[in-house]
């Protein structure tokens, strides 16, 4: 009988190498994101203006409240599972915990803190349903999801056996509290203007 890690294993990283192959050929647009998932390649088109304010303004608020030695940063590839590469919108990391990088990626999520996801028309149900359980297998402490259809700010917390144990919502607007490793307020006020 065959091991089911056999048969996924070569598509894997058939997956990656295509993927890789795909950024390095220089044929498309860096505006162009491209991602590998169980489902096969996914590509990303450029994000909107709203989607870039959402971002920065995520950022601004982020920034000021972490330790001087915590990083916020965009465009930073992950490798999360067997065969899934995500590039979160935004990732808070600790670099004195940094994974090993190969190829223009982490091989772990090591040292991330949170993954930051701002929803799109495009992106909405990969979003809400299929990177929340990636980045609490890769066991990324907190994951934080704006869901620019609903108007809401979601927040995965705990990550046990695969699952977040905790999931706060939030109107856009309001208040959201980012727990351990963070334990801050951030205020979404911001949000408002660009939902």
């Amino acid at each position: 009988m065959t091991d089911d890690a056999d048969q996924i294993d070569p598509l894997a990283n058939l997956r990656l190498t295509a993927l890789r192959m795909l950024r390095d050929s220089g044929e498309f647009p860096e505006s162009v994101r491209w991602e590998a998932s169980p489902a096969g390649l996914v590509m990303q088109a450029s994000p909107d203006w709203e989607y870039a304010r959402i971002l920065t303004g995520l950022r601004h608020l982020l920034e000021p409240a972490l330790p001087a030695e915590i990083l916020v940063l965009e465009g930073v590839a992950f490798v999360v599972g067997v065969g899934t590469e995500r590039t979160p919108d935004l990732v808070v990391l600790d670099p004195r915990k940094k994974a090993e990088f190969r190829d223009g990626h982490a091989t772990s999520a090591s040292g991330a803190w949170m993954f930051v996801e701002v929803t799109s028309d495009s992106t909405r149900r990969v979003d809400l349903r299929e990177k929340p359980d990636e980045y609490a297998r890769a066991e990324v402490p907190v994951t934080l999801i704006v869901d620019r259809q609903k108007h809401e700010v979601i927040v995965h917390f705990e990550p046990v056996d695969g699952r977040y144990t905790f999931t706060e919502r939030v109107r856009a607007g309001a208040p959201v509290r980012l727990p351990e490793p963070f334990d801050v307020t951030i205020e979404t006020g911001f949000l408002l203007d660009h939902l």
